[in-house]
């Protein structure tokens, strides 16, 4: 690899958001090249990169760039022999971008066959009130950048990361869908951007929304109000509840009312086929069957060739499931199968958040609750984030991220805290029992109106929590107890076959 290509490397590999360190780490990568645009009186590009890697398919990227003269800096990247760095962190990034859109009817050739097109959502006269103001960088994920733009006006999240497909972005389809519902789940749109390349296929690359003062997720948020709670609860030894946790409980209340009005907009019929909720029948109740078989066979051997791996506790739990797997797990879904095959309705599919879980929900100053990333979930291709599931996959998804981690992962943060191991026992052994009526509780309050009695909750926790074992077990396994327990309790609850007839649609 020459010194251009070197440079290229390096750049990228010190870049957050970019997804193919490990390839260049291990020197997968055949070749890196752009093709770009100048903007802004040539002292800006935007660089769209392709990645040519070893038995992988090629890698492509949206880099906007500024020239620099700053030698200090530890990021640049030479391109025709200039020196540029990310020009995401320049205050003047929006402003510049935005006018030469404008400049040029929201739509920029640029040379490779690459066709970046801004399209306007409703109410986006915001958009151009805003356009010469300045931008501050919020924070780089694992694909993407988030700007906020003026007085705290609008976020705009660039993707970097581009995948290419004849179907458009789930997250801008799930974002207009509720914005046509009027929703109050979800920071308004105002906008989108998209890049066609030479094929005609498409993807996204950017997406402008109301930006919502807020005090950070409700995954942190709860963390840190929970580490409070225990941290005086401590000295005296007190539980956890309802009532001495009003805020937890209010969000926890909040978030079962938002998630079943996204459900609701998500099962609303519209003309629009792709939001068309479908009646469940037995084709799909065969097939939805075949796929758990399957997962549950992934979850037996990721056990068994990872028990070794366990701390003892959890290698017991696991153990203890291995020796009665089968009879457990078939006995499990036969009874809620046998529920939904003896009701009048038996519910139905429609589009879903896909990804949801306490990160994606973001808290308010009033303690309203607004939820993000409507992408589907990171690992699927485009079009596989499109389909229909069952109506209650969020809510099985959240129930987990609630019932199954959240009071986890505080146990385990309070104990870190410790000076000793004698305390970090001792405060670990508090925190769990402290929590666990308070946890319970809220995952109720959360399900409102449902529960396990519900045959598609109970399926759909079911495989969530052997996703989690699958994960767990085989990449953090001083974890794993988290989903062992909570697939443990699962099983043996299993209530007996109710033959009453009875409804599981909405």
């Amino acid at each position: 690899m020459n010194s251009t290509q070197d440079n290229f490397s390096n750049y990228l590999y010190n870049q957050r958001w970019c997804n193919f360190k490990s390839e260049i780490s291990n020197n997968q990568v055949e070749n890196i090249s752009f093709d770009y645009v100048s903007f802004d009186n040539d002292q800006k590009l935007l660089a769209i990169g392709k990645a040519e890697l070893k038995d992988y398919p090629p890698r492509y990227f949206m880099m906007p760039l500024v020239k620099t003269d700053n030698s200090k800096l530890e990021t640049t990247i030479n391109i025709n022999s200039e020196t540029y760095t990310d020009a995401v962190q320049q205050e003047d990034f929006w402003r510049s971008f935005m006018l030469h859109l404008e400049e040029n009817n929201n739509t920029i050739d640029i040379p490779g066959g690459w066709k970046l097109e801004y399209v306007q959502g409703k109410k986006a006269g915001i958009i151009k009130d805003n356009i010469r103001k300045n931008s501050t960088p919020l924070n780089v994920e694992q694909s993407n950048s988030t700007i906020i733009v003026g007085d705290n006006q609008l976020a705009f999240k660039l993707e970097r990361i581009l995948s290419f497909t004849k179907e458009i972005n789930p997250e801008l389809e799930m974002n207009e869908k509720l914005m046509a519902e009027e929703s109050s789940v979800m920071p308004k749109t105002y906008g989108y951007l998209t890049i066609t390349n030479k094929d005609g296929l498409k993807s996204s690359s950017g997406i402008i929304q109301e930006f919502v003062i807020n005090q950070g997720d409700m995954w942190n948020f709860s963390l840190s109000y929970l580490n409070e709670k225990l941290r005086f609860g401590y000295l005296r030894q007190t539980e956890l509840t309802p009532q001495n946790c009003p805020i937890f409980m209010q969000l926890a209340t909040t978030l079962g009312t938002k998630t079943e009005e996204m459900s609701t907009c998500l099962s609303k019929s519209d003309g629009n086929p792709a939001f068309e909720p479908i009646p469940v029948d037995e084709k799909f109740i065969h097939n939805y069957q075949k796929q758990l078989t399957v997962l549950l066979h992934q979850s037996h051997r990721n056990i068994v060739e990872n028990i070794d791996n366990l701390p003892t506790e959890s290698k017991l739990k696991a153990q203890k499931l291995l020796y009665n797997w089968d009879e457990l797990t078939q006995n499990f879904i036969n009874k809620q199968i046998n529920k939904i095959n003896s009701s009048d309705d038996k519910g139905h599919i429609c589009r879903v958040h896909g990804d949801f879980h306490l990160g994606q929900v973001m808290v308010t100053p009033d303690n309203d609750l607004k939820f993000i990333d409507f992408a589907g979930e990171p690992g699927l291709p485009i079009d596989q984030r499109r389909e229909k599931h069952i109506y209650l996959r969020d809510y099985a998804g959240m129930y987990r991220s609630i019932n199954g981690y959240l009071g986890a992962v505080a146990a385990e943060n309070f104990a870190a805290q410790a000076q000793t191991f004698e305390e970090a026992k001792s405060r670990k052994q508090y925190a769990q029992k402290a929590l666990k009526p308070l946890i319970n509780e809220a995952a109720q309050q959360f399900l409102g109106k449902y529960s396990l009695d519900n045959p598609w909750l109970s399926l759909e926790i079911l495989r969530k929590n052997l996703y989690e074992v699958n994960y767990e077990v085989c990449n953090r396994p001083q974890m794993a107890y988290v989903p062992i327990n909570g697939l443990s309790s699962l099983l043996s609850k299993a209530e007996p076959q109710n033959q009453n007839t009875k409804s599981y649609g909405r």
